[in-house]
């Protein structure tokens, strides 16, 4: 399972991350998803995901869809006319909903986001019918940092795993610790989790729990020292002791505005 860390503390990938799973559906639907523990970050956190591995030695489903930045909703309130929307995602993540104002959706399944309209609605209207659709996807991309051929923005394919998208970026450069890559990933709540692989055990021992698969927004990043965890690899980002990943993410947007 990722490890989690207080998005005070999670500046570097602020407003890029999304929590977002492959896009395949444009409303809501169910996949399973299943990934290992690591130590947590955070004091008193701990859970772990017991999910089993595949047995075919494949990764799992990839996970359900979350909305990301820029995508298109189309919200329906059953008899309330008034209330339906057609509307963009804005770049802060939050979209504007008639009675209720912002309304903070990035990371969110469709089915989480009617759920919590619904709930939102039931102060004011008997028992809502709220039907949450996303008409249209943004671009699909992710982030492969660090000590490959071609660092930067890597657009998503169908199922692309960690190793997938590596190859996109025509793979690691001699040095590379493929045993400590790093994955980081923003969840529904707006925490940043990290997680350690070791892609070495995935390309040699075709181990399906490591070569996880990518979704929107994700940044993989290849180290060139050894990192025994999560947890040691977030605090030298933090401690200034690694290139800062959020102006480097930053430049890469403005770059694909600007092109």
């Amino acid at each position: 399972m990722f490890n989690m860390i207080d998005t005070r503390r999670a500046s570097l990938a602020a407003g890029i991350l999304a929590v977002l799973g492959i896009m395949l559906f444009g409303c809501v639907g169910t996949h399973s998803s299943r990934s290992e523990s690591d130590e947590d970050l955070n004091a008193g956190a701990g859970a772990k995901d017991t999910s089993a591995v595949a047995s075919n030695n494949s990764p799992a489903p990839p996970p359900e869809y979350r909305i990301g930045t820029l995508d298109e909703l189309e919200i329906r309130v059953r008899y309330h006319e008034r209330l339906n929307v057609i509307v963009k995602v804005r770049p802060d993540g939050r979209i504007t909903l008639e009675d209720l104002g912002d309304f903070l959706v990035l990371g969110m399944t469709p089915a989480e986001l009617d759920n919590a309209i619904t709930a939102a609605y039931s102060a004011a209207i008997h028992e809502p019918e709220v039907t949450v659709f996303v008409r249209s996807f943004a671009g699909l991309s992710a982030y492969v940092l660090g000590e490959v051929r071609n660092p930067g923005i890597v657009e998503m394919k169908p199922q692309m795993t960690v190793l997938q998208a590596l190859a996109a970026a025509n793979g690691p450069i001699r040095g590379a610790k493929m045993s400590s890559v790093m994955m980081l990933r923003r969840d529904a709540a707006g925490q940043l989790q990290a997680r350690r692989l070791d892609l070495n055990s995935a390309a040699v021992k075709n181990a399906a729990h490591e070569d996880i698969y990518v979704q929107p927004e994700d940044i993989i990043f290849v180290p060139k020292t050894f990192f025994a965890s999560a947890n040691d690899f977030l605090t030298q980002v933090y401690d200034g002791l690694l290139p800062p990943l959020d102006v480097y993410l930053r430049a890469l947007r403005i770059q694909v505005r600007t092109n």
